[in-house]
This record gives C-alpha cells, sequence and structure tokens, in this order.
C-alpha cells in the first residue's frame, strides 16, 4: 500500500513543485517563522483549483501558543467557512487550554462547523505541546477528528518514534496518525517502519531572487530580499518514491 505524503506549503510555487514532487496533498500556510498561519484565500482557491492535489489549510489566526481567546476561535470559524467556500479538502488546526491540556470545548466548537462543511479535520503540532498525549488522543477521536499530525512530542519524528509508536496502538485505526517535524530524504525509511498510512514533510531549499534591487535597503528577515525559502521537488520525489508500495 503506498503512503500519502503532504508536504507544507507557504506559497502557490510551493504548490507546484510539490505537485511536480509527485505530492498527493498540501498544506498551506502563511508565516514559516511563525510555524505556519492561516494562508491566503487566493493560495487557497488556485491550489484547490488544480483539483489533481489535496488541499488542507492551516487555521491558525497568528504565532505564539495555541490558546484562543472567544474572538480569535470566532475568527477560525470564519476562516474555517471561507476554506470550505474555497474548495479545500479540509482544515488543520489545535486549541489547547491555559493548563496545557487539549481544549475539549473549543475543539468541539471547531470540528463540528468543519464536519457540517463537508470538510476533514486535522489536528496540529499543538498535540505535540500538550500535557497529556494520551488524554489527548482520546479526546480527538472522540471528537471525530480524522488525522493527528505529530512529532511525538519530540524537535523531531525521527526522535519522537517511541510516542509515535504508541499512538499509533491506542488510536487502532479510528484516527490516522501522520508523523511529521524533520522528515526527510535521508530519515523516511527509518519513519516508514511503522504503520502510518500519510506523511508530512516540509522539504525546502534556498533559491536566489532574480530580481536586481536599486538599493540594499532590507525589509524583513536578513537576506529575505536575496533568496526565496521554496519546496524542493527532488526532496519530495524522493520521498513519494520511498512511501510507494507502503512500509519499509
Amino acid at each position: 500500500m503506498d503512503i500519502l505524503v503532504e508536504v507544507v506549503c507557504f506559497n502557490l510555487e510551493d504548490v507546484f513543485r510539490a505537485r511536480a514532487g509527485g505530492a498527493q496533498r498540501v498544506e498551506l500556510c502563511s508565516d514559516p517563522g511563525a510555524g505556519g498561519t492561516t494562508p491566503n484565500y487566493g493560495l487557497i482557491k488556485r491550489s484547490a483549483a488544480l483539483g489533481d492535489l489535496g488541499t488542507m489549510v492551516m487555521i491558525r489566526p497568528r504565532g505564539g501558543d495555541f490558546l484562543y481567546n472567544h474572538e480569535e476561535i470566532a475568527e477560525m470559524e470564519e476562516d474555517i467557512r471561507i476554506a470550505a467556500d474555497l474548495g479545500a479538502q479540509g482544515v488543520v488546526f489545535g486549541v489547547l487550554s491555559a493548563d496545557g491540556q487539549l481544549d475539549y470545548l473549543a475543539m468541539s466548537r471547531l470540528v463540528q462547523l468543519a464536519k457540517s462543511l463537508g470538510l476533514e479535520v486535522t489536528c496540529h503540532r499543538a498535540f505535540d505541546v500538550a500535557r497529556d498525549p494520551y488524554q489527548a488522543l482520546h479526546a480527538l477521536i472522540d471528537l471525530g477528528v480524522d488525522r493527528l499530525l505529530t512529532s511525538g512530542q519530540r524537535q523531531t519524528a525521527l526522535e519522537g518514534m517511541p510516542l509515535l509508536e504508541e499512538l499509533i496502538e491506542l488510536a487502532a485505526g479510528r484516527i490516522s496518525i501522520m508523523p511529521g517535524g524533520g522528515v526527510r530524504p535521508h530519515n523516511v525509511h527509518e519513519l516508514l517502519k511503522l504503520p502510518i498510512k500519510e506523511i508530512h514533510t516540509s522539504s525546502r531549499t534556498k533559491v536566489a531572487s532574480k530580481m536586481k534591487p536599486a538599493s540594499q535597503v532590507e525589509m524583513g528577515a536578513q537576506d529575505a530580499q536575496d533568496f526565496h525559502q521554496f519546496v524542493d521537488p527532488d526532496a519530495i520525489r524522493a520521498i513519494v518514491a520511498a512511501c510507494r508500495g507502503g512500509q519499509r
């Protein structure tokens, strides 16, 4: 059985590069420096219109923690509605309480809305800073969440494999456990030893800008105008090839 490859994309160029590498699904985000926030709606619409690539949309109103107030939850609800209107396959979000537990009530509100609109739901790596991963997993199953993106509460999925194995066993097919975090061509084979159906990567490469500026005035991060960080289609191609035919 082939394992689906999902690629994080921050712009339309990323989407085309992920597609060229053979990815079957993309997760659209903005602001890579914050770990991903809600993307612009033009990107969602253009990606969803491709038709041959699943489009998941990050629903995260800001960077920082995952404790959201009433207004932020309302903003997330509006973004879920818009993602559905624009043709997205699903949405990606996670909400925690002040004590670091999964916020069941807020998650229930968002999951029910997404499901009513025919969207799949992924809980993102907010899970990886949750206080009790086992309690959080059972809550996500109870809520009817489709998949959990996690590194096993470690910096990378490779480091988190012991917890990933536990989560997969506990989930017993009731929710898909999708490893993500530092997944690259050189380590994907180790992760494919897990009984998984999908995997998540943000493999990127640095591409020099073709623009010749008139001055050296810098805007944003250092060298941000000189280089772009784009999805690396060769890396995606290698990961997709490794994922063909199932676990190794």
